[in-house]
């Protein structure tokens, strides 16, 4: 595993094996290379290239090459005190920038695609099977082309960016996603213009989404995070533990089933705990007014969950709300398990019902399933039971119960469906075993 070095005011003879004779460009810092390499690129290199660059590596998924920003009056070979986040590579024009073949791993590097009123975008991860990691960096598209993306689309890879930003140059500008994306703990992750839609799903394959710990509030009154596609192919977003602008539309409403599915977990503009989970069928909220006494708290503040269904929204393909989990110790006798809730009316078991999943079976973990909806698509639906619990608002109380004996020891999974079209249904997430 050989070290190369990549310095743009290099003038020696380009061997890339010191900085006086490094190789002047990342291009041609990647040229020759083996899985495992790694090349240093120093703090001051500044190279802009007046057409597409395509960044290809022999990097396996065992055994990536290495691209490293470091300080180039430090140690040789550098040291990790000599890391740095400034080095720059650029194009102008209608240049795009391609991560191509083999996976890599780069670490504080600006990459800047095209400049002016055309099309340049940046492609990650071109090639199958593998993957390209981002530390310290900033991805920039420079070019104001509306069209310009930064793109996860080929299927079989992933990419991971950490403490690293972005940067479009015009509001029809984003991400198209449609493999493995994950965007973790980035600090005012999105600099110059604001995306109208800063995720757009694909039609082409699926893709999955995850930022944790990613400061998103940038993106204020009149954008939208995720948004939706018709012919959208699985597209499965989902945040945890990120920050929000309080007046930013989380999603844009899903077109089919299966097409985009979007869930918030303690994401939001201030500290509260808060959840949310779009579907075509219909949207979960964090409700802090309509509560139920002694019911779920985060702590500090009483919640339920705020279901409201769209007119998509049947028994037969209902809303599922995120699972409620709950230890249980007891196995061999029977338990109930009982969720609250209230509404304009009491929920019949074809409109509300809870589904448990416990271990059923004493010699294995497959889960088994118990629920108090009704039972087939010919039975009659029924009333679920009132109740008699006190909540802050809304008309109707009740209850959904179901019991079961677990063999086994383990947690309690609980998930509240809710097959009413066009509703509104307050849901206490908290489990009560008796």
């Amino acid at each position: 595993m050989a070290i190369f070095y990549v310095w743009s005011g290099a003038a020696g003879s380009g061997t890339g094996a010191s900085w006086a004779n490094a190789k002047t460009t990342l291009t041609a810092g990647l040229t020759g290379e083996v899985a495992g390499d790694t090349i240093y690129v120093a703090h001051d290199h500044s190279e802009t290239t007046a057409a597409a660059i395509t960044l290809s590596s022999a990097g396996t998924v065992a055994n990536p090459v290495k691209i490293i920003c470091v300080n180039r009056a430090g140690t040789v070979p550098p040291v990790s005190a000599d890391r740095r986040a400034t080095a720059q590579v650029a194009t102008t024009g209608a240049s795009n920038i391609n991560f191509s073949n083999g996976s890599l791993h780069v670490d504080g590097i600006i990459f800047i695609a095209g400049s002016g009123a055309v099309a340049a975008s940046i492609g990650l991860v071109g090639s199958s099977g593998h993957w390209n990691r981002f530390d310290n960096c900033s991805l920039r598209i420079g070019a104001t082309g509306a069209a310009n993306k930064i793109n996860v689309t080929t299927s079989g890879i992933y990419v991971e960016l950490n403490n690293t930003t972005v940067s479009f140059a015009d509001a029809g500008q984003g991400f198209v996603i449609s493999g493995a994306f994950k965007w973790r703990n980035t600090l005012s992750a999105l600099l110059g213009t604001i995306p109208t839609t800063l995720f757009s799903p694909s039609a082409s394959s699926g893709g999955e989404t995850e930022c944790i710990g990613v400061d998103l509030s940038a993106a204020g009154s009149g954008k939208t995070i995720c948004g939706s596609l018709v012919n959208a192919q699985a597209n499965k977003y989902r945040f945890i533990d990120c920050k929000l602008n309080a007046a930013v539309t989380k999603s844009a409403v899903p077109l089919s089933h299966g097409s985009t599915e979007i869930d918030f977990v303690r994401s939001g503009a201030t500290g509260t705990n808060n959840v949310y989970r779009h579907r075509i069928s219909g949207e979960l909220l964090e409700e802090t007014t309509i509560v139920r006494t002694g019911g779920a708290s985060d702590g500090t503040t009483q919640l339920s969950w705020r279901v409201n269904t769209t007119a998509n929204c049947i028994y037969s393909i209902p809303f599922e709300c995120p699972p409620i989990a709950i230890w249980n110790d007891t196995t061999g006798s029977a338990v109930t398990a009982t969720v609250e809730c209230i509404g304009a009316a009491i929920a019949t078991d074809a409109e509300v019902w809870l589904d448990v999943e416990y271990l059923g079976d004493a010699s294995s973990p497959q889960g088994s399933f118990v629920n108090d909806g009704k039972t087939d698509l010919i039975v009659a639906a029924a009333n679920q039971t009132s109740s008699s619990a006190t909540w802050g608002g809304s008309t109707a109380a009740f209850k959904l119960a179901v019991t079961f004996t677990a063999q086994q020891k383990g947690w309690i999974y609980a998930r509240v469906r809710v097959g009413k079209t066009s509703a509104t249904v307050y849901i206490d997430p908290m489990i009560t075993l008796t």
